[in-house]
């Protein structure tokens, strides 16, 4: 193609745009990653965007400034959204390629970038987000059970592994700069709605170094990462944007209301079934979910991995339950407020 062949090569195709914020133990995985791509290294850029960065990122970055084309820019005070739209206002190539600063790419990502991006139509593309070899349970039962790496149409990638033609970026408005979790899912939305597709490409997976491990960890990592997600399903709801996460939300939020409640009969008058009800939906709504999960699994591999991710499963629900309680949810203007925006 013109992308891998002949003079073009020379020219700069890639612009790959990672934020990045008191990363010292992450960004050199990451950059040296790049640094092994098979792809020239005259032909795409690197622009790490720091957001105020106190520990030694920088001074790590700077130390790759002789084997990638490095650009640095420094932007405190942004959101994630903010971030990624600064360095894509200074990327030169017209494939732009978000990657999270604690991700390592395979050597292979930047060229199946170009190969998959070579159309004007090619919409948004995007890969799973691996993790490390000596995971626990609880990331392998969530990321290789129950949300496998795909190929084809999906309703969004992650942006920590997502790409696009900067002029599909310029088309849909880049990232949202007032939410600060589900910019992915709104933008892919967005992306739809203008006749572009969104594409998994299993090929284009990435580890992911700080994968929760514990059921702990990922319970706060979908607290935080829920917190606009249902921000950005009532805003548009027509689009019907986390329609199914903000759903799951509800009905485990409703459930713990029927504990509480149910608990609270139980001491003082000795009725029970409320109480059983409710524990009861906690465990059937999770438990249904992993059954869709793996509607594709079958055998002793279905039966082993059924009860770990209904646990998983139940620290999601719960995690989101308490996001959709959040003040910034349901008072965006008082909590920009709050934040000095």
């Amino acid at each position: 193609t013109e992308y891998l062949d002949g003079p073009a090569i020379g020219s700069l195709r890639v612009s790959v745009i990672i934020p990045a914020l008191n990363e010292e133990e992450m960004i050199g995985k990451c950059l040296a990653s790049l640094v092994g791509s098979c792809f020239p290294s005259k032909a795409f850029e690197v622009i790490l965007v720091d957001n105020g960065s106190t520990d030694r990122t920088l001074e790590i970055a700077q130390s790759f400034s002789t084997q990638l084309q490095l650009t640095i820019q420094q932007a405190p005070g942004l959101n994630i959204s903010g971030l990624r739209n600064l360095g894509a206002a200074a990327a030169r190539g017209h494939i732009l390629a978000f990657l999270d600063a604690d991700c390592s790419v395979p050597a292979n990502w930047v060229e199946n970038a170009v190969l998959n991006l070579a159309s004007e139509s090619a919409g948004v593309i995007g890969g799973n987000i691996d993790i490390p070899d000596d995971s626990s349970w609880v990331a392998r039962i969530w990321f290789k059970v129950g949300y496998a790496p795909k190929d084809g149409e999906v309703i969004y990638v992650p942006s920590g592994n997502m790409l696009m033609r900067k002029s599909t970026f310029l088309q849909i408005g880049g990232f949202n700069e007032r939410i600060k979790t589900s910019e992915d899912c709104e933008l892919c939305s967005r992306a739809r709605g203008a006749g572009f597709t969104v594409r998994e490409i299993s090929g284009m997976a990435v580890i992911h170094w700080r994968t929760p491990q514990t059921l702990l960890e990922f319970y706060r990592r979908e607290a935080w990462h829920g917190e606009h997600v249902a921000r950005v399903f009532f805003e548009n709801m027509r689009a019907m944007t986390n329609f199914r996460a903000v759903a799951f939300a509800v009905y485990m939020l409703t459930c713990c209301a029927g504990a509480l409640i149910g608990g609270v009969l139980a001491v003082f008058s000795r009725q029970y079934v409320s109480l059983g009800i409710a524990v009861g939906g906690m465990f059937a709504g999770p438990f249904f979910c992993s059954i869709r999960k793996m509607r594709f699994v079958h055998g002793k591999k279905f039966w082993l991995n059924l009860i770990p991710l209904t646990l998983v499963h139940m620290a999601w629900g719960f995690a989101r339950a308490r996001s959709l309680m959040s003040f910034q949810i349901f008072h965006p203007r008082a909590a920009a407020l709050k934040n000095g925006k």
